[in-house]
């Protein structure tokens, strides 16, 4: 009988690890479809109407390297409707914050080349999440203007 009583909570505890992963797996994959439902929507939106409203991302790698010259991470990361580009609130209760750097990590098209100020390659962050739970997801998308 002891023998079983262990073997029993081997197996329970299997069932537990086996249904938060599970949880986990469900929620990774709702915040995805979420995410991705939500940038086709805004990839209507014209190239210019990507902006880099805090100017966290503008200008950041002078020399081309891919490497924030101010030492951040051209503001891909903000996540506050202070710091961020720009913020949607789910009907099913995520948040999106979306953040927009120029020319960003080795992509850099020189304004001059294509004859536009702030034309060549705009990166956009997508950050996913619902309150209450504590992973964070994101999407990274890069459109281009030639």
């Amino acid at each position: 009988l002891v023998i079983f009583a262990v073997g029993i909570l081997g197996v329970a505890t299997m069932q537990i690890t086996s249904i938060k992963g599970n949880s986990k797996g469900r929620q990774i994959s709702e915040a995805v479809t979420v995410g991705a439902d939500q940038i086709e929507t805004l990839l209507a939106n014209d190239y210019g109407d990507w902006d880099d409203t805090d100017g966290d991302g503008t200008s950041q790698d002078n020399n081309h390297d891919g490497v924030d010259d101010n030492g951040g991470n051209f503001g891909l990361d903000d996540v506050t409707d202070a710091t961020a580009d720009g913020r949607i609130d789910t009907a099913n209760g995520y948040v999106i914050f979306w953040n927009v750097a120029y020319n960003h990590k080795n992509n850099a098209i020189p304004s001059n080349l294509l004859g536009k100020e702030n034309s060549g390659l705009k990166t956009v962050r997508f950050q996913i999440e619902k309150p209450g739970q504590v992973q964070r997801f994101s999407i990274d998308m890069v459109r281009v203007d030639l």
